[in-house]
């Protein structure tokens, strides 16, 4: 038996959950519960607080995303050992993380046994306690439950109980809600997403049960129905997928305008934030591919999104105009370092690239660092971002999100437009407003004054002044000549030589210094003029051990970075 460590962990309140949808499979190369444990402080520091496994039951094949279950009681092998996988969840509970499990109870495939028990010719028997013998809608895989049998239903509690209790998951994200109804809507899927009083109270049903169990036990539907029943249901304490999905992979290409008040709540009517929105998730395509492939481009001034640099400073912006909206949010493994690999990479399910290595790359790091910004931002001050006292007008070029309460009154901003435009903020008063990104203060003095935002710039103002995020290279710019610069080795040996990697915009003369940290000069390099793109030379390390700045200067604007030499 495990002896768990933490007995009383507190989940987060859903307003303030920050989730990070993973598939171990496609997120570490060894693939077990134990190297994901290893992996923890990395998404600690990223400030996530809770981690949606998708599907850990046993599942048809030997590898899969777990969406084609046979038995929805065991846990698949493929990831680590029962003891494995609790000591991961208990670790996480130690850290304040939450955990969350895909289950997927809309149909089971063949190796269930409840199938293969009343199965008739090439499906289910009419004499099966749980099965449909057809389908009630058409996007139904494997073999589709009868959630009105109450076989099912006591099928479906012991289930929601069992993973519970046994392995203490904080709750359940439900694939497929939309399919539990016997209202038969095959060959009509608009008929499939109406108001379903059935399905209502199904779901009921399935709430009531799981917070007899766990009262503050998530319960989130992937359902995309009609508003009226999320509605119903999210104001009876369900949380529901967002899928923003689209209008935010346009937003970052820059094309059209974008609305993405859908991800809001409040625009829906509800009552309480229980929509976890979200720009990407397992089932969508990847915004920087997108970005990259299909990214608006600008001759006046010259400004092209698909540009490596200009696309990840596009996922800043979507960030920056995602994460302070109000209400829980959930982020795609990788997404936080510009994964750019498209889904239907090697087929929509196949294997994909693990790429820990972006995180070694200056502008993929820099993403992670603006992302970590915003979802500590959210935490250190989380009545600020609950307030219900909250505007967003997000579905025109320039996007405004403005926050007001008694601690603190926020203000977030972007063009997402390929040319400069001016934008009014709205300033809720006069005084000194500060940028949270590059600390420079504003006095307001007229509170309908513009000011100038360039292509893909976004701005973050407060109120009260914060302390500046630690983000490397360049905050809050366009990106210009000189992006990121990396050294390596580091530590280097005395006298021996280096390699400086570094991303130039344009064409330009590049220069590195060597000074010690008293702001003597050592040595000065002339690289000469040197096209755009992606650049690698040499540099000779000083011989004395110590710790020293090489700034690298180029097209009037530079970096600078520590070297150890020992």
């Amino acid at each position: 038996p495990y002896t768990w460590t933490i007995n009383d962990f507190e989940k987060p309140a859903i307003s303030d959950l920050v989730v990070y949808e993973l598939h171990i499979r496609d997120f570490l190369t060894k693939r077990n519960y134990q190297t994901l444990l290893d992996t923890l402080p990395y998404l600690q520091r990223l400030g996530i607080n809770a981690i949606e496994f998708m599907p850990l039951g046993e599942f048809e094949g030997n590898e899969s995303w777990g969406y084609n279950p046979s038995f929805h009681g065991a846990l698949d092998k493929y990831y680590g050992t029962k003891n494995a996988l609790k000591e991961l969840i208990d670790t996480c509970h130690a850290r304040g993380i939450a955990v969350i499990l895909d289950m997927v109870l809309n149909h089971a495939f063949g190796q269930s046994p409840m199938v293969r028990m009343y199965f008739e010719g090439d499906g289910p028997a009419l004499s099966s306690p749980w099965l449909n013998p057809i389908a009630k809608h058409d996007f139904n895989v494997g073999y589709d439950y009868n959630h009105e049998s109450q076989a099912t239903k006591k099928y479906t509690k012991d289930i929601l109980r069992y993973w519970v209790e046994e392995y203490k998951f904080d709750g359940y994200r439900m694939d497929l809600s939309k399919g539990f109804t016997q209202n038969n809507t095959l060959g009509n899927t608009a008929a499939w997403g109406a108001y379903d009083a059935s399905r209502v109270a199904i779901w009921k049903d399935y709430a009531d049960y799981l917070w007899s169990i766990d009262d503050d036990a998530y319960l989130i539907l992937e359902h995309f129905a009609d508003n009226t029943e999320e509605r119903e249901l999210a104001n009876y304490g369900m949380m529901f997928w967002g899928n923003i999905n689209h209008d935010y992979r346009n937003l970052a290409k820059g094309s059209g305008t974008s609305n993405i008040s859908w991800g809001i709540y409040t625009t829906r009517g509800w009552d309480d934030p229980n929509l976890l929105s979200y720009m990407e998730s397992h089932d969508e395509e990847r915004m920087m591919y997108t970005t990259l492939k299909e990214g608006n481009t600008s001759e006046s001034p010259e400004y092209n999104v698909r540009d490596f640099n200009t696309a990840l400073f596009r996922s800043e912006l979507a960030a920056a105009l995602f994460f302070p909206i109000p209400g829980p949010k959930m982020i795609w493994q990788f997404g936080e370092i510009g994964y750019d690999y498209s889904i239907d990479f090697n087929g929509r399910v196949g294997n994909k690239p693990v790429r820990w290595d972006y995180y070694d790359e200056g502008p993929r790091r820099r993403l992670y660092q603006v992302y970590s910004a915003l979802i500590n931002l959210r935490r250190d001050h989380p009545e600020v971002f609950r307030t219900t006292d909250f505007t967003a007008s997000v579905s025109g070029i320039v996007k405004i999100i403005r926050l007001r309460h008694p601690d603190m009154n926020v203000i977030s901003l972007g063009n997402i437009a390929v040319t400069s435009r001016d934008a009014v903020p709205g300033f809720e008063n006069t005084g000194w407003w500060y940028e949270y990104f590059s600390g420079d203060s504003l006095n307001v003095t007229d509170l309908s004054a513009s000011i100038a935002l360039e292509p893909g710039e976004y701005r973050l103002y407060t109120d009260v002044r914060l302390a500046t995020p630690d983000i490397i290279a360049g905050v809050n710019e366009v990106p210009g000549p000189l992006g990121w610069t990396e050294l390596y080795p580091n530590p280097a040996a005395a006298g021996t030589q280096i390699a400086v990697l570094f991303e130039l915009g344009t064409a330009a003369e590049v220069t590195a210094r060597i000074t010690d940290l008293n702001g003597r000069l050592n040595s000065v390099e002339q690289f000469g003029q040197l096209p755009a793109g992606r650049r690698g030379q040499t540099l000779r390390m000083p011989s004395t051990p110590g710790i020293y700045l090489v700034e690298l200067e180029a097209g009037g604007e530079r970096t600078v970075n520590r070297v150890v030499v020992q």
